[in-house]
């Protein structure tokens, strides 16, 4: 166990580092902030004193998926993958707070609430989008039928025009 202050801004891991330990919070604030191709960093997630974070990577042993940073002054006890092995089948009761971390995670992810509040989100925010859209198109439309108006006005005339003479003079 080894106990490490960040100042803020610091990077605690990157993405596509190797996994080598978890992390809990003594105090501060920490962000995950995970990269995408076509928006660049976005914050995914930020948390403060007494959450875990840095385990799935440690469990699944895969490279981190996310860069963690503090956002503050940060205070962190660091675990390594031994200690926690150690924690996990010599002493079970030990890790509790980790463990209540990762299944509070697991609930947010799979509650049928959270789910539903997110559809629903994703719902209203494609219908508002879906709205715009055809307002938009409906206004490019009205907009192209009345140059056509404009256009096809002197047009009708001048073919009236030609047909009434054609009649006048035979």
């Amino acid at each position: 166990m080894e106990k490490r202050t960040y100042a803020a801004g610091e990077v605690i891991y990157a993405e596509g580092e190797a996994s080598q330990a978890i992390y809990l919070i003594k105090s501060g604030k920490i962000e995950l902030i995970d990269t995408y191709p076509e928006t660049g960093q976005v914050v995914a997630k930020a948390m403060g004193a007494g959450k875990v974070f840095g385990e799935v990577e440690l469990i699944d042993r895969k490279v981190r998926s996310s860069t963690a940073k503090a956002a503050e002054a940060t205070k962190v006890i660091i675990f390594s993958h031994e200690e926690i092995l150690d924690t996990l089948f010599n002493h079970p009761e030990n890790s509790l707070v980790m463990a209540r971390d990762v299944f509070d995670r697991l609930r947010q992810l799979y509650s049928t609430d959270s789910l539903d509040a997110e559809l629903t989100k994703l719902r209203e925010e494609m219908h508002e989008t879906i709205k715009k859209a055809v307002v938009s198109h409906e206004s490019r439309v009205v907009k192209s039928h009345n140059g056509m108006a404009a256009i096809a006005i002197p047009v009708v005339l001048l073919v009236a025009i030609v047909i009434g003479i054609r009649f006048y003079l035979h």
